[in-house]
């Protein structure tokens, strides 16, 4: 299952505006931001003109990639500054990893709805 960050004008406009914002404090180019999240730079230029809108896997991705708060690129808060981990530890795993646990989590959450 796929999910997808919503997309009302304004909150895209808000997240566009966040990533390029945060983007330039770090000093990446669009590349370089694109190998640090695993993704294509295209894709960056598409979510930092408001054109497309990302999965919540990517969201992470770019949070954790520019080392920010994931609520900061949302629109949740107005500090750069955060964790962006769900767990103690987290930040000492590698992107692999934090995704095969952010599948484990999504795949009990699913079994536990069901099971209501």
């Amino acid at each position: 299952m796929r999910y997808v960050v919503s997309n009302p004008d304004e909150k895209s406009g808000k997240f566009a505006e966040r990533l390029l914002s945060a983007r330039e404090k770090r000093g990446f180019s669009q590349a370089e931001l694109g190998a640090k999240a695993d993704l294509q730079p295209a894709a960056i230029g598409h979510f930092e003109k408001g054109r497309r809108s990302p999965s919540f896997q990517n969201v992470r991705k770019l949070a954790n990639a520019l080392n920010i708060s994931a609520d900061y690129l949302l629109g949740r808060t107005d500090s750069m500054e955060g964790a962006t981990t769900a767990f103690r530890g987290e930040d000492k795993l590698n992107n692999d990893d934090r995704e095969f646990i952010q599948m484990m989590i999504e795949n009990m959450n699913r079994k536990s709805e069901g099971s209501k």
